[in-house]
């Protein structure tokens, strides 16, 4: 099934890269080389932050959307698009996290920042690698553009708590955290900034997801993917479900719409 796709954006966790080997499988390594190879590009569109996005490091793209569109990057690391939140914003979340006793990740260019390790935090950290460093967040947020946040709170709680941030747009991948960003920044927004910077469109795009942080991707490309192992909701939306990220989904995928 052949369209006339010249972009690809990919997902990291529970997409490009396994929860359980913690690694990018061989099948979708050389996908990816094969389609740049057509002369198709090839971006990363994460959660993460670009400093951590080792598990992909070596694969060679053409740009990334990181933090759910909250700054989008060339391969060489020029900006094509950032929003920061607001210092009035942060105090709200600060306030909320006394009021209902949680602890909300930062995440800034240079890393991602918690006052303390609890069991949640912990449990994140080992399931994906990506170790937060221990600071003093408002002091941090005093000096460095925060670009997103992730608020350690479960699914439960969260209408309650985003009814307080109108400002915000929340999105979940998982029942421990959630990841919060300025209202009209998320992946689509991001990887639209991308196409336009290339001089192309949405309709000329495919993505890969397995998360509800990927689902205004995957409804605004002319084709998005949902992996085997994505949530219920992805699934419903996407145009194709392929194989899980451990059963080569990935190339399968790219495979059914002839573009490998």
């Amino acid at each position: 099934m052949k369209r006339d796709i010249k972009a690809v954006f990919f997902d990291i966790d529970g997409t490009l890269v396994s929860f359980r080997t913690h690694d990018v499988p061989a099948s979708a390594r050389r996908a990816i080389e094969r389609l740049r190879e057509r002369g198709i590009k090839v971006f990363i569109a994460t959660g993460r932050l670009l400093c951590h996005t080792d598990a992909v490091g070596d694969l060679e793209v053409d740009g990334y959307v990181t933090v759910n569109g909250g700054c989008c990057l060339t391969a060489s690391g020029e900006i094509i698009y950032e929003q920061a939140f607001p210092q009035s914003v942060l105090d709200k979340v600060f306030a909320l996290e006394e009021r209902y006793g949680f602890q909300s990740a930062l995440m800034t260019q240079k890393n991602m920042y918690v006052d303390n390790y609890t069991p949640a935090v912990q449990t994140i950290a080992d399931m994906i690698k990506i170790y937060p460093e221990v600071a003093d967040r408002r002091e941090v947020a005093k000096v460095q553009p925060v670009l997103q946040m992730c608020p350690y709170v479960r699914p439960e709680l969260e209408s309650e708590i985003m009814e307080q941030l109108p400002e915000c747009v929340p999105s979940r991948w998982i029942d421990l955290f959630m990841d919060i960003n300025i209202k009209g920044i998320d992946k689509s927004v991001g990887a639209r900034k991308v196409m336009e910077y290339y001089g192309l469109t949405m309709q000329e795009a495919m993505a890969f997801g397995d998360g509800g942080n990927d689902l205004p991707l995957i409804r605004d490309v002319a084709v998005g993917v949902a992996m085997g192992n994505a949530c219920e909701e992805l699934k419903s939306e996407a145009d194709y479900i392929t194989s899980s990220v451990d059963e080569d989904g990935v190339s399968r995928a790219l495979e059914y719409f002839e573009l490998i």
